[in-house]
């Protein structure tokens, strides 16, 4: 018997009974957007509140179904935000059905393509595991979401958003996967492949589809140490290199393609032994000493980068893109030629008012969308803006562009509004150690952050925020062989709508 669901604009109030291992999925007017696990994801068991993405999409009419594998478990109705006039719809601009993922994120499952869509996607991926296999030389397969639907149903998973791919490396040294991981890279970009890269041992090629939009294919790095069989950012098992070599097939939409040897002893580790069974609501645990030694292997742009993604999908849209306070402060009170380096860009307000003061400008974020729109709106007139995509809690990754800074020709400011109160302590001292390898021939850095007296104050956005104390921050620049030439804080340094933060802003040099 199909039970009462009870709706208001925050919650859902689950119906007795439910399985706490069970998974079921929430169905807004007919169309799947979201899925749960109780025991996971449900605190007291009674109620659980909607997700914070989903927000946004929820005002109007909209009838209301919970499913399990069985069928309809419960349904109810309820108009959210009083909006009677509207049909709560969870569509991208063009209309195209989203759901959320395992990250929590937004995302357009293959479920919303048509055949003819999904035909050619499948034929782009053959031709990305032609490329591995035969061009970079490495063996190649289907792996996670993509491996499961082939071994189960022999089609894509619909809930799906994306294409997983997994090549095999031999090679016994971390180091020296990342150096093969890099050859395969080149590999695919001579191919013609746009191939972004996120961490040492993954990459993320994207697949121009009819409609303009893309599609996004995951290649891992399976590789062995000490009998572990590690596939970066959340698997390692102890399992023989036979259980993934010499490959054999399966057939996946119609085609057949390169499976592991032994890919039900894969899935059975990966997902559990109920891996047969559909789970929209999977996601990885991953213990800590797996993902200490994955991030210490091989960094990555992923670590506390997700609350920032969604900002910048959904509220983060609307922000100005005016100069700040602080950017034009700068350029009043630190007139200078040299090149700058925008340390937490975001939507790029501050890199475009420096690159069109005839600067050269390098905005860097770990925010990869934001970035590109910014470049696709700015076009041609802009001279001189380029984006680097770099995660500031990534210590290799800092290094490395300290590096080719203080290597480089041409003297560079680094400039760095609202974000080290926006980073781990690590980010932090990766900012400062930044900072100094990049002016120990001169340039200036530029802080701006919130002290620890905007801590209780009212914030406009919900943001995972840290709130530091000046004389800290000028002792770790100090420690640091840094000078500090100018400090100020107070309110009305950088407001915003309805909030005043408490700022401090420090100037500070190493030459």
């Amino acid at each position: 018997m199909t039970a009462e669901l009870h709706v208001d604009d925050a919650r859902i109030v689950l119906p007795e009974g439910l399985d706490p291992e069970g998974v079921y999925d929430v169905l807004l007017n007919g169309a799947h957007v979201w899925s749960f696990t109780p025991e996971r994801d449900v605190e007291d068991g009674t109620e659980i509140s909607w997700p914070a993405a989903l927000e946004r999409f929820l005002r109007g009419r909209a009838a209301i179904e919970l499913r399990d594998h069985t069928g309809v478990v419960a349904t109810g109705e309820h108009v959210f935000r009083g909006r009677t006039d509207l049909e709560v719809e969870v569509v991208d601009r063009a209309g195209h059905q989203l759901i959320l993922d395992k990250y929590d994120r937004l995302t357009r499952p293959l479920a919303a393509e048509g055949r003819e869509t999904l035909d050619l996607l499948m034929d782009q991926v053959l031709e990305l595991l032609d490329a591995l296999n035969n061009r970079a030389g490495v063996p190649a397969f289907v792996s996670y979401g993509t491996l499961l639907g082939a071994a189960r149903s022999g089609e894509l998973i619909g809930h799906d958003n994306d294409i997983d791919l997994t090549y095999v490396s031999l090679k016994s040294s971390p180091v020296d996967v990342i150096r093969e991981a890099y050859r395969v890279e080149r590999a695919l970009l001579a191919e013609g492949f746009a191939v972004r890269r996120g961490s040492a041992a993954r990459l993320n090629v994207r697949l121009p589809q009819e409609d303009g939009t893309l599609r996004f294919v995951d290649v891992f790095t399976a590789h062995w140490v000490d009998g572990v069989l590690y596939t970066p950012q959340d698997t390692g098992f102890v399992l023989p290199v036979s259980t993934i070599l010499p490959l054999t097939t399966l057939q996946l939409h119609g085609r057949e393609v390169p499976a592991p040897a032994d890919y039900e002893r894969l899935l059975r580790e990966t997902y559990g032994p109920g891996w047969r069974e559909p789970d929209p609501s999977f996601k990885y645990d991953t213990p800590r000493w797996l993902s200490r030694r994955i991030a210490g292997w091989f960094g990555g742009l992923r670590a506390h980068r997700k609350p920032w993604d969604l900002f910048y999908s959904t509220a983060g849209r609307t922000l100005t893109r005016k100069p700040s306070p602080f950017a034009r402060w700068v350029h009043e009170h630190y007139p200078s030629d040299r090149a700058v380096l925008d340390v937490g860009a975001g939507n790029c307000r501050d890199s475009l008012f420096f690159a069109r003061q005839g600067r050269a400008v390098t905005a860097l974020d770990f925010s990869m969308g934001v970035l590109e729109r910014t470049l696709r709106r700015a076009g041609s007139r802009v001279l001189e803006l380029r984006a680097v995509y770099t995660n500031l809690n990534d210590t290799r990754e800092v290094l490395a562009l300290g590096a080719a800074l203080a290597h480089h020709d041409r003297l560079t400011d680094v400039y760095c509004r609202l974000t080290l109160d926006a980073l781990e302590p690590a980010g932090r001292e990766n900012v400062l150690r930044l900072a100094s390898m990049a002016l120990r021939r001169g340039g200036h850095l530029f802080l701006e952050f919130r002290t620890d007296l905007d801590r209780n104050a009212h914030h406009h956005f919900d943001l995972p925020r840290k709130y530091l104390d000046p004389a800290e921050v000028v002792r770790e620049i100090e420690v640091r062989g840094g000078t500090v030439l100018h400090q100020e804080a107070g309110h009305g340094l950088a407001p915003f709508e309805d909030e005043d933060p408490h700022i401090c802003r420090i100037v500070a040099s190493w030459a």
